[in-house]
Parts: C-alpha cells; sequence; structure tokens
C-alpha cells in the first residue's frame, strides 16, 4: 500500500478542517490573515511540517521523468527521456521533446540557465527551505517530541546532500551554503563563490552519515528516506567522485576535479558492502529455474513487485498514487500503440547488441547478415539472449496483456516481401501483413521496461500508478564490483558482478576489466537514469555520445510465410532508424555551463567552466 503518499494527501485536508474551524470559532476582529502560515506557527505542529517536507520531496526531483500534477506537458515528456535517449539507449518517436533536444547543442551560456531545462538543476532556493528547516527543527526551544525531530532532520540531512549531488555531477564545485542566509544582508555579501568539487563530494559524504545516524533504528515508511537511503546516496555519490577523479583531470587551479579518488572509491565500497551485508535487502528473482522465469522475475521488478514493500529489493522508492495525484505517464508513452500507448521509446540495434548470448558470448551481430534474404531463427536471434533484453524490449511476438506484439514491416512470401493486402495464418496464428505503424518505424523495437500490464494505457495519462525505484540493491552491487575493482580487489569485484548476472542464470565472467563493468551497468540499469551520468562520470561520453564517434541504427523485421519461426532482419543504418537529432557531446561537455546570468549576479564571484 502507498501509506506515505496518500498520508500526505490526509495531512492535507486535516489543515483545511483546521482553517475552516479557526474561522467558525474565533472572533473575526482577532484573527490574522487566513492566506499564510506563520513561521512560528509552521514548526511547532506536526500536520504543518509534514505538509512543508511533502513541498521539499516535490521539490528535490528523485525522479525527473515523473508528472506530479496530474496532466502532461513537454517539459515532463522531455525529462522522461533524458537517460534513455541521451544516454544512447534509443530514440525518441519524434525529436522534439526537451530532453532529446538538447544533445545536439552547444550548451550555452547567454541565456544564464546553463545546459537547458531538463538539466537544469540549480536549486539554491531549495538549500535555503532544508536549512531553514534544519534549524527551526533543531532548535532547543521547538516543542516537538525528539524522535520526530531527530526523523525529519535526517531526512532533511539527505535532501540536501541529495541536491548538492545532482549539483555538482553537473557543474562541478559550486556555493556551498550549510546555514541560512538572512534576507536582510546586503547583495554582495549574499554572493558566495564556489567551492572545490572535492568539498562538495566531501559535504556530501558528511550530509549522508548525519542523515544515516539520525534515522538509524527509526520505523521505515514506503516512500520517506530512511537510513539506507542515506547509505545508498553515499554509495552512488562517492562512486561518481572516484570515477571523476580517476578519469577526468583536475581544471580551474582545483575548482574542478578530484585529487585523490581512491579515498572516494573507498568511501563507496564501504557504504555498499554496509547494504549488502547489513541491510536486510535481496534481489528479487533469485534462483529462477529457467532463462523464461528470469525474465518473467526481472520484467516484474519494475511493475508488479515494486508495488509490494515486501520485494526485497528497493531501498527507497518514489510513489505514485494516479487518480489524478501524483502520477506517471510511463506506459502511455512507453507500451505498443496497439493497445492506446505511444511507443516513445525506440531502442537502437546497438543497444540490443549490449546484452550478450545465454552462453556468454558477445551480443554483436555480423551487419552482412543484416539483409535481405537471410533467414535469422527467432528462438536464436533473441530467444538465446540475456532475458533481460527481452524483459526491457518490445520485440518481434512480444506477449502483453495477453495478446502478441507484431513488429513486422511485411511478410516474406516465395522469397519475397508483402507489405499490403491479407492476414495469413501460420502455424494456427493468424498473422496480419504488418504491425501498427508506430510500433513498425523508427527502430523496430522499443522500450518495455516498467511498462506495466496493470495500468489501462489508454487511459493512463496523468493516471499512472507504477512505483519507481530510486535506490535498489541491483544498483549496489554494481557499486560495489565497481569500487572493489578500483580499489584493485578483483576477486570481490567479479563476485559482486557475477551475483548481479546469475539472478537471471547469465553465466559468471571468470574475468573483469572496465568494459565489463560499463556494459554490466548498461545492461542491468536501463532506462533507470544511470547510463547518461555514468557516460559522463567515466570520461567516455564523447566517444560513445558524439556523432563524429558513433552512429545508431535500427532494423526492419519481415516475418517469413515459407520458414515459420524465421524473419529476414534487415539493418537500417539511416532514415527515421537513427538520431533525430545530431549528437554533439565535447571535451568540456562533461561540466554544464554556470551561465552569464548567474555569474553577473554574483558579483563576478562564480567562475565560469572551462570551453564556455
Amino acid at each position: 500500500m502507498k501509506y506515505i503518499m496518500k498520508n500526505i494527501y490526509i495531512k492535507f485536508l486535516v489543515l483545511i478542517a483546521v482553517f475552516t474551524m479557526i474561522s467558525a470559532c474565533e472572533d473575526p476582529l482577532s484573527r490574522g490573515p487566513l492566506d499564510t502560515i506563520t513561521e512560528d506557527a509552521l514548526w511547532v505542529d506536526k500536520v504543518l511540517v509534514d505538509a512543508r517536507f511533502a513541498n521539499l520531496y516535490a521539490r528535490s526531483e528523485f525522479y525527473r521523468g515523473g508528472n506530479n500534477l496530474g496532466n502532461n506537458n513537454e517539459s515532463d515528456i522531455g525529462r522522461l527521456v533524458v537517460d534513455a535517449a541521451s544516454g544512447g539507449y534509443c530514440r525518441t518517436f519524434g525529436g522534439w521533446p526537451t530532453g532529446y533536444r538538447f544533445i545536439e547543442q552547444t550548451f550555452s551560456t547567454d541565456n544564464g540557465t546553463g545546459a537547458g531545462d531538463v538539466n537544469e538543476f540549480w536549486k539554491y532556493d531549495l538549500v535555503r527551505d532544508v536549512n531553514d528547516a534544519i534549524e527551526q527543527l533543531s532548535a532547543d526551544s521547538n516543542p516537538l517530541d525528539p524522535e520526530f525531530k531527530e526523523m525529519r532532520v535526517g531526512e532533511l540531512h539527505f535532501l540536501r546532500a541529495w541536491v548538492y549531488f545532482q549539483m555538482v555531477r553537473r557543474y562541478g564545485g559550486v556555493p556551498i551554503l550549510e546555514n541560512t542566509q538572512e534576507i536582510s544582508s546586503d547583495i554582495e555579501s549574499l554572493a558566495v563563490p564556489r567551492n572545490s568539487e572535492t568539498e562538495v563530494y566531501d559535504f556530501i559524504a558528511r550530509d549522508c552519515d548525519t542523515a544515516r545516524e539520525l534515522l538509524k533504528g527509526k520505523p521505515i515508511i514506503r516512500g520517506r528516506i530512511n537510513e539506507w537511503a542515506a547509505v545508498a546516496l553515499k554509495s552512488r555519490a562517492m562512486m561518481f567522485a572516484g570515477s571523476v577523479g580517476q578519469f577526468g583531470e583536475m581544471q580551474l587551479d582545483g575548482l574542478l576535479g578530484i585529487s585523490n579518488p581512491m579515498n572516494y572509491w573507498q568511501m563507496s565500497y564501504e557504504a555498499s558492502k554496509d547494504i549488502i551485508e547489513n541491510g536486510g535487502f535481496s534481489l528479487y528473482g533469485t534462483g529462477s529455474s529457467s532463462f523464461e522465469e528470469a525474465e518473467k522475475n526481472y520484467y516484474d521488478l519494475f511493475t508488479r513487485a515494486v508495488e509490494d514493500p515486501s520485494n526485497g529489493e528497493e531501498i527507497f522508492v518514489d510513489v505514485y498514487l494516479g487518480d489524478g495525484l501524483k502520477a506517471n505517464d510511463w506506459e502511455r508513452w512507453c507500451a505498443p500503440e496497439k493497445f492506446g500507448g505511444t511507443t516513445f521509446l525506440n531502442t537502437f540495434l546497438e543497444t540490443f547488441e549490449m546484452y550478450e548470448y545465454t552462453d556468454g558470448t558477445s551480443g554483436s551481430i555480423d551487419r552482412s547478415t543484416l539483409v535481405e534474404g537471410v533467414d535469422h531463427d527467432m528462438s536464436d536471434f533473441i530467444g538465446n539472449k540475456d532475458p533481460r533484453l527481452r524483459a526491457n524490449t518490445f520485440l518481434p511476438e512480444t506477449s502483453y496483456l495477453g495478446e502478441t506484439v507484431w513488429l513486422h514491416a511485411g511478410l516474406v512470401e516465395n522469397g519475397e516481401i508483402r507489405s499490403s493486402g491479407n492476414s495469413v495464418e501460420i502455424d494456427g496464428v493468424e498473422v496480419p501483413v504488418k504491425g501498427f505503424n508506430r510500433d513498425v518505424i523508427r527502430t523496430g523495437m522499443f522500450n518495455k521496461k516498467r511498462s506495466s500490464e496493470d495500468v489501462d494505457v489508454g487511459n493512463a495519462r496523468g493516471f499512472g500508478t507504477t512505483d519507481y525505484m530510486i535506490f535498489r540493491l541491483g544498483e549496489i552491487y554494481l557499486n560495489l564490483a565497481e569500487a572493489a575493482y578500483a580499489l584493485g580487489k578483483e576477486g570481490e569485484a567479479l563476485d559482486a558482478l557475477n551475483t548481479i548476472r546469475n539472478r537471471v542464470n547469465m553465466p559468471n565472467k571468470t574475468s573483469i576489466d572496465w568494459p565489463t563493468i560499463q556494459n554490466e551497468r548498461a545492461v542491468e540499469l536501463a532506462f533507470e537514469n544511470h547510463r547518461y551520468w555514468d557516460l559522463r562520470r567515466w570520461r567516455i561520453a564523447v566517444e560513445k555520445l558524439d556523432a563524429d564517434n558513433t552512429s545508431f541504427s535500427g532494423v526492419r523485421w519481415y516475418k517469413s510465410v515459407d520458414n515459420p519461426g524465421s524473419y529476414w532482419v534487415v539493418h537500417q543504418p539511416g532514415g527515421d532508424a537513427t538520431d533525430a537529432r545530431d549528437r554533439n557531446f565535447e571535451e568540456h561537455h562533461y561540466y554544464f555551463p554556470i551561465g552569464t546570468q548567474r555569474i553577473q549576479q554574483s558579483f563576478g564571484k562564480l567562475l565560469e567552466n572551462p570551453g564556455y
């Protein structure tokens, strides 16, 4: 059950009732303003405090693809595809979403907003409100019970660490504000210079530790920050710092970069081990008896199991209620056209190839075989792939909502392609001459991960209820593998990586290196808002994302009538199967611009990042 967000809305209803009673009983001449709540009243009332916290949680944007208002707009859709399209997994059906358009830009400083709406995260208004809340609830004079205050202050330290992590991974070193600035101060004294990237990561680590200590032993309420979420954030953020130090370089006289990466790899390693050994979590679906069961369990993890608090894997989850309240539109945009979806995230052939075959061999495909006239047995071409591919991707003859999803662009009869006319019966099944248009064109395959079969796709716009895991144990094992490898603990790194592979019955790796780690993260964490940021911190985004160095493509499927079970798979290196936008990622894009407006407002105390 989705207790926490429901409780928040109930508390808002209580507020309305309280205000109604006040207005009915008080002398109207003795009342203060009815449309405001004073600070003195706010911080001594649990209901009002939690109402403020609901606002702080929402502004922290744990998942920037959700639609919190129960309606839709371009910004929500744009944010939905930041990781998916920007990270090179797929293209969107059209090229218009904000989250996709920015990849073709040379990030501009002229408008003062850095890299644009999608990656904009300069939330010092939120930092101020979090700092204010910490001070108000930590004051000795605050009459609320200590247990309640301690738990809320723990959450606040997590929120501040989260916000600073979002900023530092975009901009590098940013100003650290640990206390509330006085509005009465003169404007120039309010302008603060940038701290170094190292100092910001150290600040994040301290806030995570403080949050963990304050939340230790407190009840875990689904949808609210808990002690293990604080440890998970430290695991992720310190891994990011370690890789920036290992693969990046120092710039701006030490303002950008990490000079001692091993310190941060060690912190990430210890946090990850703490969760795995002491958190009481478990990988959902471990012990599947077949590849088919492994596929189902992995798919269920992000659909049905994520709705069940006992799934064992979730550490911190963003809860969605639907019913026009806090909702998301994932199924509406990702499900097949056949069921009322928009097939919005069209997966590239190159993503298909990231998934190995079940014997552990490379998933790469000989392009010379992807031509008309060559039969591919689907039981091998798709059926023998890593189960996570089929769990994550709509492919030819995927079963969804009890029906078959047809993705072929035509039928092969007597050695010729037919794309019009009547359906045919193949092995007792009536097969259309081609699939629905949006399901067929573009790359020939599209995202399935998190598209629940328990959601009414046709009516899911603004009413999607599938929860989203911000932190889960699967990520933590991969964080451990990476940190252990960086620290020279190759055996431990290999064990952690193989634990993830074994969950879906994939064979053990016998050796480990950076490409192995990077590919395993790509397939395990696909469409979970990691890929784009991973490519950046490993400093391989120029290699993987810039149009001068890489290209993305798709296929057309043609189902064989002559040879049932087989398809012609025709490579589509151009046209509408490629990117909707030309990708542009240059070396200086590893840091976003601060922006001219912010620099001007800081009286020159903020230095611009190199290359802008």
